[in-house]
């Protein structure tokens, strides 16, 4: 039997890249619009959705091969995503997506925690009913999604759950900010299918209890639903304990 030839570094980082973000299909940038804006967004999402690990590093190169572009983009959105903290610099022209410390961790959580909910009670009396349906679409797919165990799915579906949310409370400085905090903690809620089911269980609660809070427009039930997924979900990351000292 002939030996599989010796995979090269770049290689490597190409096929685990692939791994992380899926089929090569849905890879491809929207060449509708601005190459360096839709690699920034294919990146930044993928970062907010848990596709990567903390310590996975990255190369312009195997980024440009993975989105089929030129290295320019994807150095463009590089540079932005460590410019927002969201990534490192790291030696031979990598990057790396940084392993969070504790301490950042419940710093991150506390800015959360007093803006999101804010948001959330903000979107209550501004939500329609077409964007309440859309957000219990995507409570529906995190439910199958964690019935098959699939993670990326479940983690996909949750982001857009939150971010109907705060889009529909239609703020120019905070969704800013909110987005960026997702963008660091993303890479750590892989975690969440590592410890009891009780995490993802007291998740789909407070989902619930939040549509109710907007069908019926109470801005304290849905900042309290909002507070208490949060602070659940911190609970069992901190829990796993994958954070440095």
């Amino acid at each position: 039997m002939t030996p599989l030839p010796k995979r090269s570094p770049r290689q490597k980082r190409v096929v685990g890249i692939h791994a992380a973000l899926g089929q090569s299909s849905a890879l491809e940038l929207d060449r509708s619009s601005n190459l360096h804006d839709a690699a920034y967004e294919r990146m930044r999402q993928a970062l907010m959705d848990g596709h990567f690990v903390p310590g996975q590093t990255f190369t312009i190169r195997a980024l440009a091969a993975v989105f089929g572009t030129s290295p320019m983009p994807v150095r463009d959105a590089l540079k932005r995503l460590v410019a927002e903290r969201a990534l490192d610099l790291g030696p031979n022209r990598t990057v790396v997506l940084p392993i969070m410390t504790r301490a950042r961790f419940l710093e991150i959580l506390q800015i959360r925690l007093s803006l999101e909910p804010m948001v959330a009670a903000r979107a209550a009396v501004r939500i329609t009913p077409a964007q309440i349906e859309a957000m219990a679409a995507d409570h529906r797919a995190m439910d199958e999604a964690l019935h098959k165990r699939d993670a990326s799915a479940y983690l996909a579906c949750n982001r857009r759950f939150h971010f109907r949310l705060y889009e529909a409370a239609a703020t120019e400085v905070m969704q800013p900010v909110i987005e960026s905090m997702w963008m660091q903690i993303g890479p750590h809620l892989n975690q969440m299918f590592r410890v009891p089911e009780g995490a993802t269980a007291n998740a789909d609660h407070h989902h619930m209890d939040l549509l109710r809070a907007l069908r019926r427009q109470d801005t304290q039930a849905a900042s309290k639903a909002i507070h208490d997924d949060l602070s659940d979900a911190a609970d069992a990351l901190l829990a796993a304990d994958n954070f440095k000292e």
